[in-house]
């Protein structure tokens, strides 16, 4: 006797058909996948994750770090860039707006670190607390981690230094304009010979030392990254190997309900 096919639904069907097709990676995911981790992590629905933590609260605050700092990042790059860099250091005025410039640098890496800083821990330790039975321990595992504690102690500290510091660079961001603008002022160069007035090529020799500084704080924070993601790999590697065993005994252990103790 020959068992009847099943009847399948067209449109189920056609349905499946279309979920295997967007499944695939295109050419540009297949293209560009080794640029990014193209792997995610295990997905698991444990009621527990839904409850609230002390981890939780701390990363809530982390968050209104990150509001303040993103401000302060708009507003100090604003102030750079609108700058005048016409910049003469044998003078009052110029040694002025130098030090504006230094501090207002300084200023834009505390809040970009800062920014970065609640991001990242946020992101991970959230990835880390999903992550399987074991998450909360992964996570505080990972915001434990004393490099994690550095960079975020260091992160709040220097953006809370930003504070204070921005309001002396307004301050001599007004002395410069009341010496520039008033009547009287001296708008011609008193040393057109200065160093900070040298050109190579086409290029200003303290335009260049400012350049090299922006650098400098583009590796800073890419060294900030690279620990983060380091110590992140490093918790959920270690974590998944040692809950394998409690996990597996737990698996055999519910698959065995018709067994009876041995006594």
């Amino acid at each position: 006797e020959v068992s009847a096919r099943p009847v399948i639904d067209p449109r189920l069907e056609s349905a499946m058909r279309a979920l295997d097709d967007t499944s695939v990676p295109d050419g540009v995911t297949q293209a560009f996948s080794g640029l990014v981790r193209s792997e995610s992590m295990d997905m698991s629905n444990d009621p527990r994750m839904m409850t609230d933590n002390v981890l939780n609260k701390r990363l809530v605050a982390l968050s209104s770090l990150a509001l303040v700092s993103t401000v302060m990042v708009g507003i100090t790059g604003g102030l750079i860039l609108a700058l005048k860099k016409d910049i003469e250091l044998n003078t009052v005025v110029g040694g002025a707006q130098f030090c504006m410039l230094l501090i207002l640098n300084g200023i834009l890496f505390s809040n970009l670190l800062a920014t970065y800083m609640s991001i990242a821990q946020h992101y991970f330790c959230y990835r880390l607390m999903t992550a399987g039975p074991t998450g909360y321990e992964m996570a505080s595992r990972y915001y434990l981690n004393p490099n994690i504690i550095f960079w975020r102690h260091f992160a709040i500290r220097a953006m809370l230094m930003s504070l204070p510091a921005f309001i002396v660079a307004g301050g001599l961001k007004q002395l410069v304009s009341f010496s520039q603008d008033m009547p009287g002022g001296d708008e011609k160069f008193q040393d057109p010979n200065h160093w900070t007035l040298v050109r190579i090529g086409n290029l200003s020799v303290l335009g260049l030392v400012v350049c090299i500084c922006w650098v400098l704080m583009a590796l800073a924070l890419c060294y900030a990254d690279s620990r983060h993601r380091r110590v992140f790999s490093d918790c959920y590697e270690q974590a998944r190997e040692l809950e394998k065993p409690l996990i597996e005994t737990t698996r055999r252990m519910a698959s065995r309900g018709d067994s009876r103790p041995d006594i």
